[in-house]
């Protein structure tokens, strides 16, 4: 065979990079992409895998040409994957091979602790001691075999930023409950057990819980360094959801100012994977977009790793949620100038 016919054939094959090319590292207390600073600016996009059944059905490819940022975090749920009770990859190949055009980076999420775009409700702590590892009302497997499953499918894919267990994992025997003795030892054995099952379907890519990180049940205070100690986890997760001039938000117990300094002793990065503010609690968008430049030049001074806004709304309605973003809402530029800034490690 001559050469140029092998290099022909070459060329035909599909490209399997390497675990050193395009995949985001936590080196200490920062991420790096390619031995460089790397920094998470973006929004949530949570039903970009959506045909209807979570949220609207969205043209992610014309979203993101209007949206700024380098990363969107997105719901990989059972659910979105399954049609007529088979495997249906196609909305989730869509998510990533879309981002991967534009040169964005994706947060697949891979539960919600809330039962929103699931079959199944509210996530109790008996879940986290056992029921992820039956199938799930509604799935072909269980949740546990999902992470397996989704993970491996996807362990080459650089554009996979990294992967979130749970969104807002919490553990308390009802959601109108208070919280149990046992919440703290739920979260950290089901994080042992899941995140070692992912870790195995992609050693490549980084993984995070997935908590808000306000003192909620089985993080609270001391607890939070106590789960994501776990050697699965690397990255911590804290949400933003407070006044607009909480600048590094919280309390002396179980604020961002403790969590950034449990998550240095662990020597791990923390992202805020949500941040909310609504525009009314600063006299329109304009100041809302003032309020996020000022958390954001303050969070990220202080060393949180990434902030993703919620959440992108290019649709007419917004199902009451008081947060979107929608096009040429000025906390874009925002987005946009963090994206273009080089940080320093």
């Amino acid at each position: 065979m001559g050469v140029w016919m092998v290099g022909m054939l070459m060329a035909l094959l599909p490209v399997v990079p390497g675990p050193e090319s395009g995949f985001v590292r936590a080196e200490g207390t920062r991420l790096t992409l390619d031995g460089r600073p790397y920094v998470m600016s973006g929004l949530n996009v949570y039903n970009a895998a959506s045909d209807g059944d979570c949220w609207y059905p969205m043209s992610l490819g014309r979203s993101l040409r209007q949206m700024r940022g380098n990363v969107i975090r997105v719901w990989f749920f059972q659910r979105l994957a399954t049609k007529d009770g088979r495997r249906d990859w196609r909305a989730l190949d869509r998510v990533l091979a879309t981002a991967r055009r534009h040169g964005v980076k994706v947060l697949p999420v891979l539960t919600d602790q809330w039962g929103k775009c699931e079959w199944s409700g509210y996530k109790t702590e008996s879940w986290y001691r056992g029921g992820y590892r039956e199938i799930d009302p509604g799935g072909t497997v269980s949740y546990r075999d999902w992470v397996a499953e989704a993970v491996r499918r996807y362990r080459h894919d650089p554009a996979i930023a990294m992967w979130t267990l749970v969104n807002e994992a919490e553990a308390k025997p009802s959601g109108a409950a208070g919280c149990g003795p046992g919440a703290t030892e739920a979260l950290r054995d089901f994080s042992d057990d899941v995140g070692a099952v992912a870790k195995a379907a992609s050693p490549a890519h980084l993984l995070t819980l997935g908590t808000m990180g306000g003192g909620q049940c089985g993080t609270a205070a001391q607890n939070y360094q106590e789960v994501y100690a776990s050697p699965a986890l690397d990255v911590c997760e804290y949400h933003d959801y407070h006044e607009p001039d909480e600048a590094i938000p919280g309390n002396e117990f179980d604020g961002l100012a403790v969590r950034l300094a449990q998550c240095g002793a662990l020597d791990k990065p923390l992202f805020v994977g949500e941040a909310g503010i609504d525009p009314k609690a600063t006299g329109g968008l304009r100041g809302r977009s003032r309020a996020y430049a000022v958390k954001m030049s303050a969070q990220f001074a202080a060393g949180v790793v990434g902030f993703v806004v919620w959440a992108w709304c290019d649709a007419g309605r917004t199902d009451g949620d008081a947060f979107v973003v929608r096009p040429r809402d000025p906390v874009l530029k925002v987005l946009d100038k963090w994206t273009r800034r080089k940080p320093r490690l």
